[in-house]
């Protein structure tokens, strides 16, 4: 039984049915074999060649199709959004505009200056200046002093001399015409012009030590400031001076000046109070127009007037900025000896 189960398990069995369906004969030599074969149980029934198998196909299940409908999206549009544009302030930079000016020419009135006469200045730009560049020089602040551009000497030789002390006070006050500046360079400077106040003296200065010069920025810087103070203050400049400012404005990209013949100063200055009519004259209750109508008096000079009237004498003119004596002159002329 066991020997049975082994050859089942071999699938010998099989084989011998197959070939005694099909008649095919055994041979009587492997004895073993048929006798091992008779010993076997055919419980298993020959199979007919004529017999067939049908399989049954396995039923495929039908799929039902699903129609998906279209699914309409609505599209988000993202709102878009508004920035502010922020703006970086620029640097404060004092910028000194040339003004379109011609100014007069004329020789320096030397005499008679006292500084007593122009009194304090009152300006507070040092506060916080020191360690700051100093605007000629470039050069670190140390010890501030507040510089005049126009020196107050240089303003009495200009024209300033013939100014009522009041009109000299107000010009020694004027902002425009200070600057915060290092003191030995102040010093070195003194009361020149940009003629009279070159390198070749700066750099023999011991003031400061020695060895520094104006840069080309600082000589920009006081010869705007200059035309700027002395134009509106009705100052003139001699032709040193003149040469001097027109070769420094070339080279900033300022273009040139012009300038016209002035009345020369006398010898000796002439009081505050000259040339008046015999006859008391009050200038008032005049238009700008009527001022403008007067040669040298525009726009700006004639709204001055206007605010500083009534005049009851040319010292009362010149107390105007930018008036000085030759046009105080006109004004007088124009209205009180026609």
């Amino acid at each position: 039984m066991r020997a049975r189960k082994s050859l089942i398990q071999l699938g010998i069995v099989p084989v011998l049915l197959v070939a005694a369906a099909c008649g095919i004969g055994i041979d009587s030599g492997q004895s073993d074999e048929t006798t091992l074969s008779s010993d076997i149980e055919t419980d298993v029934e020959p199979v007919s060649p004529e017999s067939t198998v049908t399989t049954e196909p396995e039923p495929v299940a039908a799929l039902t199709e699903v129609t998906v409908p279209d699914v309409s999206v609505p599209e988000a549009s993202l709102p878009t959004a508004s920035l502010p544009q922020v703006s970086l302030p620029e640097a404060s930079v004092p910028q000194v505009e040339l003004p379109s000016v011609s100014l007069p020419v004329a020789t320096e009135y030397d005499a008679g200056y006292d500084r007593e006469e122009w009194g304090p200045h009152n300006s507070g730009l040092c506060r916080g200046a020191v360690g700051s560049s100093d605007p000629y020089t470039g050069t670190p602040i140390d010890t501030c002093n507040v510089d005049h551009v126009v020196a107050l000497r240089e303003a009495h030789e200009s024209g300033g001399w013939d100014w009522p002390q009041s009109q000299k006070q107000r010009f020694s006050r004027d902002p425009a015409n200070h600057v915060a500046s290092r003191a030995c360079v102040n010093q070195s400077k003194g009361a020149d012009d940009i003629f009279e106040w070159s390198d070749a003296d700066i750099s023999s200065s011991s003031a400061c030590g020695g060895g520094y010069r104006v840069t080309e920025t600082g000589r920009c810087f006081m010869a705007l400031t200059s035309v700027a103070v002395k134009a509106d203050w009705g100052l003139s400049v001699d032709q040193a001076e003149a040469d001097a400012l027109n070769n420094t404005l070339a080279g900033c990209g300022d273009g040139s000046l012009s300038f016209e013949t002035a009345p020369q100063p006398p010898s000796q200055p002439a009081p505050t109070s000259t040339t008046q009519s015999s006859e008391r004259c009050l200038i008032a209750d005049r238009s700008a127009a009527d001022y403008e109508a007067i040669s040298g008096i525009g726009e700006v000079l004639a709204a001055r007037l206007v605010e500083a009237q009534p005049f009851t004498s040319q010292a009362d003119l010149q107390a105007v900025s930018g008036i000085g004596p030759a046009r105080s002159e006109g004004i007088w002329s124009h209205f009180c000896n026609p």
